[in-house]
């Protein structure tokens, strides 16, 4: 497949949320596969079309040797919690070889209609190998991703983006999510003539993806307490 979107979950996290992930992504009709990374077993989810359910770990065995290395550490806040994070990057990675371009989504987004296929194009050319929301004075927002994998720079991408976890030097950084292990790979990428990247929306801190006027109509991402609501605050606001 040429476009595909790639989210990862477990059961309790379907019951809770995710499955307005999947139901709204089945009710709108959405145009890409989508490939779910799950960590306990795909029966356990209903059939829907187009939606393919897959075992991360057996996918990503490095990610269970991570998380059994690592599981026992204090977490105080979720800046801290590497292991909660780590499945999104080992997902994206384990997604690499099912499509030229892949568009990650966490898994408490909900799509609103259907994304036209020109909408891809725009956002994730076939000359970058990367796309995301950048907030230089943040960090990056990681819901929505997009990697044109079929780039050279791929595989020195994910390999240093996957060390962090297999060498646990990701607890060298201040802070350890997959938002700042992406911004730590970005920032080691930089000087190599094959890296490329287009930034999404207008550089502010905050919910910068519901500001956006090429995705808001499409996609709303309820983060954190969002959760529980139809739609967050932030996407309503720009409506």
């Amino acid at each position: 497949m040429y476009n595909i979107f790639v989210t990862t979950f477990n059961k309790r996290l379907y019951d809770e949320y995710a499955h307005q992930l999947i139901k709204t992504y089945a009710d709108t009709n959405q145009k890409l596969h989508l490939y779910v990374f799950v960590e306990d077993s795909v029966t356990l989810y209903p059939a829907v079309k187009n939606v393919t359910y897959l075992d991360l770990f057996e996918h990503e065995p490095e990610l269970k040797k991570f998380i059994e290395r690592n599981k026992h550490r204090p977490t105080d806040s979720f800046f801290k919690d590497a292991v909660r994070f780590s499945y999104k990057v080992f997902t994206q990675n384990a997604a690499r070889e099912y499509a030229d371009r892949m568009f990650f989504v966490d898994a408490d987004m909900v799509f609103n209609k259907q994304i036209p296929l020109q909408v891809y194009d725009t956002i994730l050319p076939k000359d970058k190998f990367v796309g995301f929301y950048d907030r230089p004075q943040q960090y990056t927002e990681t819901g929505f991703i997009g990697f044109n994998n079929n780039k050279i720079i791929s595989k020195k991408f994910f390999g240093h983006y996957l060390n962090l976890y297999k060498e646990d030097t990701i607890y060298n950084l201040e802070n350890w999510t997959d938002c700042h292990t992406f911004d730590e790979t970005r920032k080691n990428m930089m000087d190599d003539i094959h890296y490329s990247e287009i930034k999404w929306g207008d550089g502010n801190g905050g919910h910068i993806m519901a500001r956006d006027k090429v995705m808001n109509p499409y996609i709303d991402h309820r983060k954190g307490k969002r959760k529980s609501e139809e739609h967050s605050p932030e996407w309503r606001n720009n409506q």
